[in-house]
């Protein structure tokens, strides 16, 4: 019996295994699941007998090489550096293969080997990247096939929190995704295009130099992405003027992520020995000049931040005389031990996916349009999340796809393409109601 292989069943899989379900019980399909943890699965063992579950180490190169073997196609759901692995059993034991990851560079030299197969590998269908790039080119493409030339084109994503479940947290942010790619988001230069010259901005002044977005009559703060301008090339855009890719959070974030990073609170270049009975106040001395000045009174003067960031810190716990319960790490790795505490999503929260393009074109009689396209999905609670929700199905229908040969051309895909995003963002509007409102000024 053919079968298609999920291997990781976080919380972001969810979403991805209940459609893989429902279609492979449709087709006469098995689905099997590796994990390090299948305990939460034990239920579909029982009420599906087309599952097989898998409990092991996918960090082993040969239990990923016999839990691979014989699948026609296989999903990994696991941390982005692991794929090029994965990519390579794939090819060796010729199975399809299907990511919501950025295609790396390791990816790509694969390429000849899974054309010669045979094989379709699809990478960047999530949503960001995913739903950006599909959304995106299929206002791009429509706007060239009416004869308009793009001068400008800007894109923000934002995994956030519905605000009214942060009552409870100034900051106004919880983890929805991985809370170590948060912590040390930026930490590249920022590349991207804007009036026709290349722009770079370092990390130390990222946050520092938000700028500020309206969607919805809610405001947020943005800051570039690492690399905007290879995306020229993959949209078509190689004569537009502007080009900016970024990342949205609540307004005020931005700010007071910037008093940690200048406190040096997001370093991951150095390790920090933590003493046993350390505290967090006694953490934070160790980033300030040595004098009889309050801790605070040194944090105002080092930093210059405003009062209510103050608070913000304040809150956190840095300030308290509390026991950092830890060996020590670098200080991002302190820090994100901290906020996973902090940031936690609580049972009933509501996380938030919000997604802006705004893309400038002139038409052939050099009148100036402006297409605004908005999305916004709220999560049910904890477990069913909108961030597992935009991640996990346009994965799953390409997945679909390529298992009802609906693309026939083999080799590396992204779904930039009419043939991946038309059935993709179809399906997703009729059925799970995501779906982009857009208007044109």
């Amino acid at each position: 019996m053919s079968s298609v292989l999920v291997l990781g069943a976080g919380k972001s899989a969810g979403y991805l295994i209940d459609y893989l379900l429902d279609w492979c019980r449709k087709v006469g399909f098995e689905l099997h699941i590796a994990d390090l943890n299948t305990d939460h699965l034990r239920q579909l063992k029982s009420e599906y007998s087309f599952v097989q579950l898998y409990t092991a180490k996918l960090d082993d190169t040969e239990v990923l090489r016999s839990i691979i073997a014989g699948k026609q196609l296989v999903v990994s759901m696991l941390p982005a550096f692991m794929h090029p692995v994965v990519a390579k059993i794939c090819v060796e034991h010729k199975s399809h293969l299907a990511t919501a990851s950025y295609e790396s560079p390791e990816m790509r030299t694969l390429s000849a080997d899974v054309q010669q197969n045979g094989l379709i590998f699809l990478n960047e269908c999530g949503l960001d990247p995913g739903l950006d790039h599909m959304s995106a080119m299929r206002i791009i493409h429509a706007l060239q096939s009416d004869g308009e030339q793009i001068t400008a084109f800007h894109s923000y994503c934002g995994g956030l929190v519905a605000e009214a479940c942060l009552a409870d947290n100034p900051w106004k942010y919880k983890f929805s995704w991985n809370p170590r790619n948060v912590v040390l988001a930026g930490q590249s230069t920022a590349r991207y295009l804007e009036n026709g010259q290349i722009k770079l901005k370092p990390y130390h002044r990222l946050f520092a130099e938000s700028t500020q977005h309206v969607i919805n009559n809610t405001h947020y703060d943005g800051y570039p992405n690492r690399d905007s301008l290879s995306y020229q090339e993959t949209y078509g855009l190689n004569n537009v003027e502007t080009l900016v890719r970024g990342t949205l959070r609540h307004s005020g974030y931005c700010s007071a992520w910037n008093f940690l990073l200048q406190l040096g609170l997001t370093d991951d270049s150095v390790q920090f020995p933590v003493k046993p009975g350390m505290t967090y106040r006694d953490y934070i001395e160790a980033f300030l000049p040595s004098t009889n000045e309050s801790t605070e009174s040194k944090l105002q003067r080092v930093s210059g931040f405003s009062e209510l960031n103050m608070q913000k810190l304040q809150w956190l716990g840095l300030l308290n005389e509390e026991p950092i319960h830890s060996h020590g790490g670098s200080p991002a790795e302190i820090l994100q031990a901290l906020l996973e505490k902090r940031w936690e999503l609580k049972p009933d929260d509501r996380d938030l996916v919000v997604m802006q393009h705004i893309i400038e074109s002139i038409d052939s009689n050099g009148k100036k349009h402006t297409c605004y396209s908005d999305l916004q999905v709220e999560g049910t609670d904890n477990r069913r999340t909108a961030m597992a929700k935009t991640v996990g199905l346009p994965l799953a229908i390409g997945v679909r796809m390529i298992l009802e040969k609906k693309v026939a051309q083999p080799g590396l895909h992204i779904p930039i393409s009419k043939e991946w995003y038309t059935e993709i963002l179809t399906e997703l509007e009729e059925k799970y109601q995501i779906r982009f409102s857009e208007r044109t000024i």
